[in-house]
């Protein structure tokens, strides 16, 4: 069963020492792109956090959110002011004012808003029991989003069946019509040829491979045939288990191209229609892809 690209999952942890909150959203990407949102004392993490997500999910571009809380009141935290880039802002900030004349207003208050002037930490390493919960409160996240990405996907696969359907049921039109436009247009050649044949001695075989010829020209039937064995390929891909989207992509190429060479193949009015319609439908084929992992 096909998986969607767009799912969400949270998952939280508590314990005496810290509280997580942990978020996974995916969107659609072509490639596996992992963004990450967490505290710096994670950063270790990361390694081993995309390793878990590449298991399950080839395509899509995430964002993990990582939320830490320490919750016990003794917790060993430092906060150490950044006292070179304090000192350089404060210069380039008079600088700034004395070149352009203007009053220099620095506060305190503004100081404190520079990025990374202040700077949090805690005296201890990581330690295991809390990297341990991390990586489990992952999985937990990574289980709710990729069930969301099914359910979407389940969704996607009835579209994917009521589409092909449609698509199966303008392809038997035009097989049924082609039998009766091949028929009316060798009648046609026939007329035309004994026409511009009259009063002219012209080789008959001459004039037999002459029809072939644009006969073979007007043709459809490989067409037809290489649509058809697309789409029984498209239903077997729709029920893996693995990744499918790139597989899906390449025959929804395929059946566009299959289609565009009957439309410019056949002068029957009665197949472009159908031609059109199989094509409006193949779009929406092409739309739905982009979603599915």
């Amino acid at each position: 069963m096909i998986s969607s690209m767009t799912g969400f999952g949270t998952s939280a942890f508590k314990n005496e020492k810290i509280s997580l909150n942990i978020q996974i959203k995916s969107v659609n990407g072509r490639f596996l792109e992992t963004r990450f949102r967490m505290p710096r004392e994670y950063s270790s993490l990361e390694g081993e956090i995309k390793k878990k997500i590449s298991k399950y999910i080839q395509r899509g571009t995430l964002d993990i959110s990582i939320y830490r809380t320490i919750e016990t009141k003794d917790a060993n935290i430092v906060v150490t002011p950044n006292i070179s880039l304090a000192k350089a802002w404060v210069k380039a900030c008079q600088e700034l004012a004395s070149f352009t004349n203007l009053n220099d207003d620095t506060t305190f208050a503004s100081l404190l808003r520079v990025p990374d002037m202040m700077q949090i930490s805690g005296n201890e390493e990581l330690q295991d029991w809390e990297k341990s919960a991390v990586y489990e409160t992952v999985e937990k996240t990574l289980e709710a989003c990729l069930g969301e990405k099914r359910r979407e996907g389940e969704a996607q696969f009835k579209t994917f069946s009521d589409l092909l359907d449609t698509l199966e049921k303008f392809i038997t039109d035009i097989k049924k019509k082609k039998k009766i436009i091949d028929s009316q247009l060798l009648a046609k050649l026939g007329e035309r040829l004994k026409a511009l044949a009259d009063g002219i001695a012209i080789d008959p075989q001459r004039l037999a491979q002459e029809a072939v010829f644009l006969m073979d020209k007007a043709d459809i039937e490989e067409e037809l045939i290489r649509a058809e064995t697309h789409i029984k390929a498209y239903r077997l891909a729709l029920n893996e288990k693995v990744s499918v989207g790139k597989k899906l992509e390449f025959y929804t190429q395929e059946l566009h191209r299959e289609i565009n060479t009957m439309g410019s193949k056949t002068q029957a009015l009665e197949v472009t229609l159908d031609v059109i319609e199989a094509k409006t439908c193949i779009e929406r084929l092409r739309e739905q892809v982009q979603n599915v992992e």
